[in-house]
């Protein structure tokens, strides 16, 4: 018999294994919006297995970084412990993140550096792994023997043995009951088919829980646009013109002529000078062109031809210029156009998140029919969570050098009169140095930075760990989503302002495109993904239902219909100071 993994089950967890259970045996895709800390994956994962039990069904449980597939793995150890059973399951990460051949490519060809390595026989870790008729050899048996899991033990494994860890995992996958990957496995096309095929799925028998998916509307647009620069195309004409291709290279020459026949951002067209035939033309220059040691620009010009040529009225083709070189985006507006056939193909899907809501929204970026919903109240009760909307201050564009010295004053109070660990949230680098300048005191402080590594990531959580100190981090940066902050040490959030986007081209097209298709493109396409990372800074400091901690949003315009709607319930209003009713309601 399948046994839950703990000893007792939480406040809500029941309902959500309930409804799991019930949209998966009617076919149903289920959206559950549920607070931190009360163990939705853990809840939704039982309930699925539970769905499953005694079908040829599997499993595929998606996650938007790798670091969020170790709680898939300790709850699946702990069901098959406590259940006395051995639920096969297999963690499979990025192929280029799992790669043990050498390489300093960039991300966006790695796929195509992998297939030409391949087929130049180049990489002993494929050619150890299958023979060139693609049949398995005999080490790999050995391997698979080996009972490895997830993505580190399958790297040990591979690199013990000599084989590429990407194929081993999917060897290993296509005998798991429970696979865990990344979004782009199941919502890129130029990953999917390879991985359902080789995972030996079928999607008709396979349900699908993705974790964190606040972040799959921004996540599929991303797989579905590109970004190509004026130095590459530059490259790919000199390609073109070595290789025999004029037709190609004189339309190559036409994008560069129009991209600097002007500095200033603007909208173009460039996918009526495309055709199908052109894409043969580059296929044919990178096999000549390629070696293992160079991969051309033309791979590059491949993927932005490819994204042309499906580019419609739901995308935006424009030209700008970052860091001194000119580039040309091509960027998908509405997820919905592709993640939309994604879902009517599979069995059954389970979104989860802490910050799904307004329900009917996401389901419209997605795409989702034949939809059922549970919101799951919070389990916090008054005593653990002060919701506060500090109302005399603001970030907006018009007031924001009026409002520096105020909101230094305010973040100053803050430190000086509450002697435990925070989090301040800026909705950007440059605000958040602009308030610090102004600051009498900075003992306390610990910086964010712009672009930081992990191990410097892991450095700065360690310092905040120590008693007294204060984080200067901004929304929706390293710190304000999957930060795994234990033991309550957070014991206040502020947030300061709202992080709309700066206007863009693109924002201008999407809120634009959202009005045409929903009648308020702006909520679409500012306030929604503002607030969603409101939400998940909001959320660093209860991590459990056990913790307790204050939070403030420092701005006015969160008292505006539009932007209170997405906030808890329960928030106080204070004009001033908010460290008396910090230390009356028992947080300070």
């Amino acid at each position: 018999m399948l046994s839950f993994p703990f000893s007792r089950l939480r406040e809500g967890q029941q309902k959500i294994i309930e409804s799991v259970q019930r949209s998966i045996s009617n076919g149903k895709n289920l959206m559950i919006n549920a607070p931190t800390g009360m163990g939705k994956t853990a809840a939704v994962l039982y309930g699925a297995l539970k769905a499953m039990e005694g079908s040829d069904t599997r499993l595929v449980f998606l996650t938007a970084k790798h670091t969020h597939q170790n709680i898939v793995y300790e709850t699946m150890n702990k069901i098959n412990s406590i259940s006395g059973r051995n639920i096969k399951y297999t963690g499979i990460n990025g192929k280029r993140s799992m790669c043990l051949f050498d390489n300093q490519v960039e991300p966006s060809v790695f796929i195509e550096f992998c297939r030409a390595v391949r087929e130049q026989d180049m990489c002993n870790f494929y050619s150890n792994t299958f023979s060139r008729k693609r049949d398995v050899k005999p080490r790999v048996l050995e391997a698979l023997e080996e009972g490895f899991t997830d993505p580190a033990s399958a790297i040990e494994v591979a690199r013990k043995y000599s084989l590429c860890p990407y194929e081993l995992s999917l060897l290993n996958a296509k005998n798991s009951k429970v696979l865990v990957a990344n979004y782009s496995h199941i919502f890129d096309d130029e990953i999917s088919a390879s991985f359902i095929a080789k995972a030996g799925l079928d999607p008709k028998k396979t349900i699908l829980i993705i974790d964190e998916a606040h972040n799959l509307p921004e996540k599929v647009i991303e797989m579905n646009s590109f970004s190509i620069s004026v130095r590459t195309l530059e490259r790919a004409y000199k390609e073109a013109t070595d290789y025999g291709f004029p037709g190609l290279a004189s339309k190559i020459q036409k994008i560069i002529s129009e991209a600097n026949s002007s500095d200033e951002p603007r909208t173009v067209d460039f996918s009526p000078i495309f055709s199908i035939g052109d894409l043969d033309d580059v296929s044919e220059i990178i096999k000549a062109a390629e070696t293992a040691n160079r991969i051309p620009a033309s791979v590059t010009l491949k993927k932005f031809i490819s994204v042309a040529l499906k580019a419609d009225e739901s995308y935006i083709q424009y030209i700008f210029t970052e860091d001194g070189h000119k580039k040309i985006n091509i960027n998908a507006l509405d997820p919905s156009e592709y993640s939309r056939s994604t879902f009517s193909s599979f069995m059954s899907s389970v979104l989860i998140s802490g910050t799904l809501h307004p329900m009917d929204m996401f389901a419209n970026l997605l795409g989702l029919g034949n939809l059922e919903k549970l919101d799951v109240e919070s389990g916090f009760s008054d005593g653990n969570r002060l919701l506060l909307n500090e109302t005399d201050v603001t970030s907006k564009f018009s007031n924001r050098s009026l409002q520096y010295s105020n909101i230094a004053s305010r973040v100053d109070d803050l430190l000086d009169n509450l002697p435990y660990n925070m989090i301040i949230f800026f909705p950007s680098y440059s605000f958040m140095e602009s308030v610090f300048a102004l600051l009498p005191k900075k003992d306390r402080i610990i910086k964010e930075r712009p672009r930081i590594t992990r191990e410097e990531k892991l450095e700065i959580l360690k310092d905040l760990s120590k008693p007294g100190k204060a984080l200067f981090a901004v929304i929706g940066g390293n710190f304000s989503e999957s930060v795994g902050l234990k033991d309550n040490i957070i014991k206040l959030i502020a947030v300061v302002g709202v992080p709309y986007e700066p206007p863009s081209i693109k924002l201008k097209a999407m809120q634009i495109y959202y009005e045409k298709k929903f009648g308020n493109g702006f909520e679409y396409a500012q306030v929604l993904p503002s607030m969603i990372k409101v939400m998940q800074a909001a959320g660093r400091g209860i991590r459990s239902s056990s913790d307790k901690a204050a939070i403030i949003f420092m701005d006015s315009r969160y008292r505006d219909e539009i932007l209170r709607k997405y906030l808890p319930q329960g928030i106080l209003e204070v004009d001033g100071s908010p460290i008396g009713v910090i230390r009356e309601r028992g947080f300070g």
